[in-house]
């Protein structure tokens, strides 16, 4: 059998398997149970997340033979959906098909009903893209939708579909899960493997994916290509580019100490060593944040995770601090030299007194 990427082979067979999103799930699981699923949704939100997999339960469920409003897994409508093989199930990138002629050769197929009955649902994914016409004419039949059609709408720029679309769709904002539950489903998955994966191995690949779990599957995948026995920490943060746990620690406490020469040569290290500045960035403003919560709130649960001195730290330095790395990860895209935002930043804090 040729090899099949994490992502597509656990993709999630029931709605009792999707991430992060239980708001939502539980909402159209009571619509399919009930028989009143609406003519068209709009998911919206960061790509990854699985709103093209809810979209893809509906199509399952709503063809189910089982009648239960959920997916079987047992008949042979389901078995042809796993399969990948599903005649009711079309789906349509507007990233390529965003044109007028595009929605109108739609327009005509959702007219014949499926050959051999059931309810077909079309998924327009990156629906945004769609051009002005191409949505006048999808708008059309969105107010008049044939009774065997069900529309799904996706996208990562919400702000771009017009009103007019909106309001005829029932709307789901999908959010990011946190990088607990995303941890907990890399760790499912690698013993699904039968791969070790340590706690902190599976926290850290969470911490790159960012809230998506697509992202966190593939890295998992990438990781398992080179360790695929016991998967640490340390290998996690050498094969993806993320820099270690030790170097936050240092880099903090050097800035608290007001050691510049010290931190800047750190973060050129890092830098040379091929370490992404924009992780890094990201990964000091969480452990400032972390420091926060401990000087602020120590019965918060993130900070167990600091592991630094806060000593040379008042609380109001630690939300200054952060401030000027936010802004610093703002700019790290734009700047011809990968680590100069954050040095800047690092300057202005032990200069601000930051540290002291």
């Amino acid at each position: 059998m040729a090899y099949q990427v994490l992502y597509r082979k656990y993709r999630p067979r029931d709605f009792s398997q999707v991430v992060g999103q239980d708001h939502i799930v539980s909402v159209i699981r009571r619509q399919l149970e009930t028989g009143r699923v609406a003519h068209a949704y709009l998911f919206s939100g960061p790509r990854g997340i699985g709103k093209t997999t809810v979209a893809r339960l509906i199509a399952k469920a709503s063809n189910c033979t089982s009648a239960t409003g959920r997916p079987c897994n047992a008949c042979p409508s389901c078995d042809v959906f796993n399969r990948g093989q599903a005649l009711n199930l079309i789906e349509i990138d507007a990233a390529s098909n965003r044109g007028i002629d595009d929605i109108r050769e739609l327009r005509e197929a959702v007219r014949f009903a499926p050959a051999g009955g059931g309810t077909k649902v079309y998924i327009i994914d990156e629906v945004h893209q769609l051009s002005k016409d191409a949505f006048n004419a999808l708008l059309k039949t969105l107010e008049e939708p044939p009774g065997h059609v069900v529309f799904v709408l996706a996208t990562t720029e919400l702000d771009k579909v017009p009103q007019t679309i909106v309001s005829r769709t029932q709307h789901f904002d999908f959010r990011r899960p946190l990088k607990e539950v995303i941890a907990k489903r890399l760790a499912a998955i690698a013993k699904g493997e039968g791969v070790a994966l340590e706690p902190t191995a599976a926290d850290a690949i969470a911490f790159a994916a960012e809230g998506s779990v697509r992202d966190g599957e593939s890295m998992l995948g990438k990781i398992m290509a080179v360790e695929d026995k016991t998967i640490t920490q340390a290998e996690v943060e050498e094969i993806l580019g993320i820099p270690p746990a030790e170097a936050l620690k240092q880099l903090f406490e050097m800035i608290g100490k007001k050691e510049l020469a010290p931190a800047i040569e750190l973060v050129n290290r890092l830098y040379h060593d091929g370490y992404e500045m924009e992780y890094l960035t990201k990964m000091l403003i969480g452990y400032f944040r972390d420091a926060l919560l401990a000087k602020t709130a120590p019965q918060a649960a993130t900070a167990s995770e600091f592991t630094g001195d806060l000593v040379a730290f008042s609380a109001d330095a630690i939300a200054d601090a952060i401030v000027e790395l936010i802004e610093a990860l703002a700019q790290s895209r734009r700047s011809p030299i990968p680590q100069l935002p954050l040095e800047l930043a690092i300057i202005s804090i032990i200069s601000a007194g930051s540290g002291g």
